[in-house]
């Protein structure tokens, strides 16, 4: 196949991708999409990983990137990654400038500080959206769907954004149980989550040994585990079968708790969403029938 011109930008590949998408073959089309709807997990998985992830061989992700004129993967990743650089930089310009503007304003000027602060939630949530995995939200969904019961875990800041999620999980009809915040008690309570059932921990400080224990144990045991946290390499994330990683806006050292709410209130809406559909399915069926 000729060469094409190459498209070192992202929004060029981006655009390439789409153009020429319906010329495809299946295998690659199944690339293109992953790379589409994830962009940042593309630019930071291995060959392989992609390749599991799309359910083709290594060989056809390397062919993906030939296709578009790449002398091999790597080169078409470094497009992805520069990408994800530039949009961390903004990110983090945008985090400075509102710290800056917080820390500027009066202390006594209460209606300035929440203008400020809303201001940096608002961007906090912007974040959340552009980095949200769409496919992780639906296995998220698929977890609570499945489980038996809901085990909810979260302390210190934590706490208020699993109440959250308690509650609306509640309100949904599911069976749902807050774990009781003292420590030993937690540890214990997570040794009895059976493995039809489904445990989520919150962890946006660093969570004491005894439950990261408990929670490495569950996992040893095959129980079901969703985690939001703030780092992608701390105990929690490598115990957990899927994970949320939600880094704080710091502009201030009372950190904005927007995103993490609005992620809970989304998994309970998308299990909701889920349980509809299978809903009107079984209705359909029956009508069939």
């Amino acid at each position: 196949m000729a060469s094409t011109k190459l498209p070192w930008d992202y929004p060029r590949l981006h655009r390439a991708f789409l153009d020429r998408f319906e010329t495809l073959s299946p295998h690659l089309k199944r690339i293109a999409r992953y790379a589409l709807s994830d962009p940042s997990r593309f630019a930071l998985q291995t060959v392989a990983e992609i390749s599991q992830s799309c359910s083709v061989q290594p060989s056809t992700v390397v062919r993906f990137a030939k296709t578009f004129g790449f002398s091999g993967f790597s080169d078409m990743q470094n497009v992805f990654r520069l990408r994800l650089i530039e949009s961390s930089e903004s990110y983090r310009e945008q985090v400075h400038e509102h710290r800056g503007r917080l820390g500027a304003v009066s202390g006594d000027d209460p209606a300035a500080i929440l203008h400020e602060f809303a201001s940096a939630s608002v961007l906090a949530i912007e974040r959340l959206k552009e980095m949200l995995d769409a496919d992780m939200l639906q296995e998220a969904a698929t977890m609570m769907n499945e489980a038996a019961s809901i085990y909810v875990v979260g302390q210190q800041r934590a706490l208020p954004v699993a109440s959250c999620l308690a509650y609306s999980l509640i309100e949904l009809g599911c069976r749902c149980h807050m774990l009781d915040p003292v420590v030993g008690t937690i540890a214990r309570q997570i040794a009895t989550v059976a493995t039809d059932e489904l445990l989520i921990v919150i962890g946006l400080d660093e969570l004491p040994e005894a439950i990261l224990d408990a929670v490495s144990d569950a996992h040893e045991r095959g129980v079901p585990l969703l985690a939001i946290t703030d780092s992608e390499v701390n105990r929690l994330a490598r115990d957990t079968r899927l994970c949320f990683v939600l880094r704080d806006a710091e502009v201030h050292r009372i950190a904005p708790l927007a995103p993490h709410v609005v992620l809970a209130q989304s998994l309970v809406i998308a299990l909701d969403g889920l349980r509809y559909g299978q809903r009107s399915g079984a209705m359909q069926r029956e009508a069939v029938g």
